[in-house]
């Protein structure tokens, strides 16, 4: 049941929320977080990873998927029908919790129909075998991951200045809509402090998403998929991931502003993460990958409850 779950990108969500969850404590906002705002955050990105992994259509489904995880491939494939349903009932939570978290359409409806349109940007189609050039975002070098990091960055911290909005009552409270400068107006301060938010996890998803290209390694250099796996080999793409994470972990202790409990907390348990994992070494990465973000921010949760 916990191998079906992770075809159907259940676990994968839970790292978009994490990210969500870690911007906030980044922030000083965490204590507007609810479960709905989670709940949001999970169910968007649970239409963003079932439209990558099983599409609007059969015919546009990616070989290069089948080629790196045909045991994922053909168990969705096998119940594509009913993914498309659950893709569908997750994109309609999203616009309903995010009309909840932010009653002004245009802003609520953002978040979901911006998700769409990143993923069939990505990778809608499948790339055609006599593609050259650049072909899809998916394809191209470095910034097919940066595409991904400054995606889920970028909502991560939209969703928790909507929330802090929400908390401090603009247009909520008072019952009026309110304009996304007036979001941004009750938004954690200083804008400093949400820039380097947004370059940190950036930048750490950037390498998480490194760490995911290694187990497509064989199946992405045969489709044309360039990645730093495919041009340097696993191993050497796995140090720079780690080196990475590590040098993002110690730059938290040096920001000027933010709550330094939560900064040092994150730098601690991201560092032990990362240096346990390289370790282990294990043979499959990608559901560790996506698992200990959410284990990560659970366990600063609880340092900063326990403080």
């Amino acid at each position: 049941m916990i191998r079906s779950l992770a075809h159907l990108a259940f676990f994968a969500a839970v790292y978009v929320a994490a990210a969500v969850v870690c911007a906030a404590q980044l922030t000083g906002a965490q204590g507007a977080l609810t479960p709905g705002v989670l709940f949001y955050a999970w169910c968007t990105a649970l239409l963003a990873y079932l439209l990558d992994r099983v599409k609007l259509r059969d015919a546009w489904l990616d070989p290069a998927d089948r080629a790196a995880h045909p045991a994922r491939f053909a168990f969705l494939f096998a119940r594509r029908r009913a993914a498309r349903l659950l893709m569908a009932g997750a994109g309609c939570v999203s616009l309903v919790t995010g009309w909840m978290l932010h009653p002004t359409p245009p802003i609520a409806a953002a978040g979901t129909f911006a998700t769409i349109a990143g993923v069939l940007l990505y990778a809608g189609r499948p790339r055609p075998p006599t593609a050259g050039g650049w072909g899809r975002v998916k394809d191209r070098f470095v910034i097919k991951n940066l595409f991904v990091g400054v995606g889920i960055a970028g909502f991560a911290v939209l969703i928790v200045c909507l929330a802090a909005a929400r908390r401090e009552g603009a247009g909520v409270g008072g019952g009026d809509a309110a304009s996304i400068s007036e979001v941004f107006t009750h938004a954690p301060r200083p804008p400093l402090l949400l820039a380097l938010t947004f370059a940190y996890l950036t930048l750490r998803i950037y390498a998480d998403a490194v760490l995911c290209d290694i187990d497509d390694e064989d199946s992405d250099r045969a489709h044309g998929t360039r990645t730093l796996p495919t041009r340097f080999g696993g191993d050497r793409a796995w140090n720079i991931a780690m080196w990475l994470r590590l040098a993002l972990a110690a730059s938290l202790l040096l920001w000027p502003v933010g709550p330094f409990a939560a900064r040092a907390a994150w730098a601690v348990f991201s560092a032990a993460v990362t240096i346990a994992l390289r370790w282990w070494r294990p043979a499959k990465i990608r559901d560790l990958v996506d698992a200990r973000f959410g284990v990560e921010a659970a366990c600063v949760w609880a340092v900063m409850l326990l403080a």
